[in-house]
C-alpha cells in the first residue's frame, strides 16, 4: 500500500495541472459568483480561508465560494447531499490556552475564583486537518446571490457562437473548459464577466478547442500546447 502524499503534495499536483491548462485559480477574465467572494469563506463563521486552504479550494472549480463541515451544514438546518465528496483542508495551531499560575506554581484565580487562562505558545505547532463542502454540495442553504449582466451583447459575436451549433453551458462551475468526452463548452455565469469583450474572449477561445474534435477539424486534443504531441 502507497504512503498517504503529504497534503501540500496533493495541492502542489494539482496547482500545477491547472497552470499547465492555463487556468490558474487566481486569473480568471471573469469574477466569481459574488461580489467579494473570490476568496472561498466559512459562512459559519464569516472568516476566509487563509493560504494552501484558499488556493486549494479555488481550485476546486466551484462557482459558490462558501465552503463549511457537514457539522456546520447541519447546524444551520442544511444538509450534505448523499454521496457527495469532501474536500481537505488542514490549519496549524501554535497557540493553546493553560491555565496561569503564580511564582509558587499554584493557579492564579480571577474575582469568581475561576482560574485564570493564558495563552502559551507550542513548542512543536500541531497540525489538524477538516473535510469541508461547498455550497453546492448542500441543500438548504440560501441560494448565492447572482449577479446581473451588465454589458451588451455583440451581435457579430454572438452570431459566430451560435452559428458554430456549439453546446454551450453556463454557471455550472466557476472556469471556462472544452470538454471533448461531452463535445461542450462550459463557461461561468454571462453576469460574472464584468465585459463583453471579456465573455466574448473566453467563448471564442473554448470555441477553438470545440473546432478541433474528431467530427470536425480532428485535432490532437489529448496533448497540452507546448508539449512533443
Amino acid at each position: 500500500m502507497e504512503p498517504k502524499k503529504p497534503f501540500f503534495e496533493v495541492v502542489a499536483e494539482r496547482l500545477i495541472e491547472q497552470l499547465k491548462a492555463g487556468t490558474a485559480p487566481w486569473q480568471r477574465p471573469w469574477e466569481p459568483g459574488q461580489p467579494g467572494a473570490f476568496i472561498p469563506m466559512n459562512p459559519t463563521t464569516g472568516k476566509r480561508y487563509k493560504g494552501i486552504n484558499a488556493i486549494h479550494l479555488m481550485g476546486q472549480g466551484r462557482t459558490d465560494s462558501r465552503w463549511l463541515t457537514y457539522k456546520q451544514a447541519v447546524a444551520v438546518g442544511a444538509q450534505v447531499r448523499r454521496g457527495e465528496k469532501g474536500t481537505p483542508i488542514q490549519y496549524w495551531k501554535f497557540t493553546e490556552e493553560e491555565p496561569k499560575t503564580d511564582e509558587q506554581g499554584g493557579p492564579v484565580l480571577d474575582a469568581k475564583g475561576e482560574p485564570v487562562m493564558e495563552e502559551v505558545k507550542l513548542e512543536r505547532p500541531r497540525v489538524f486537518f477538516a473535510t469541508v463542502f461547498n455550497a453546492e454540495q448542500i441543500d438548504g442553504l440560501p441560494p448565492l446571490q447572482r449577479k446581473e449582466q451588465t454589458w451588451d451583447a455583440v451581435e457579430r459575436a454572438e452570431r459566430i457562437l451560435h452559428a458554430s451549433g456549439a453546446a454551450i453551458h453556463h454557471g455550472e462551475h466557476d472556469r471556462a473548459f472544452y470538454r471533448p468526452a461531452t463535445d461542450s463548452i462550459h463557461l461561468p455565469h454571462k453576469g460574472q464577466f464584468p465585459t463583453a469583450d471579456n465573455y466574448y474572449a473566453t467563448a471564442l477561445h473554448e470555441l477553438g478547442h470545440w473546432t478541433g474534435h474528431s467530427h470536425r477539424l480532428d485535432r490532437d486534443l489529448a496533448h497540452p500546447f507546448g508539449s512533443e504531441g
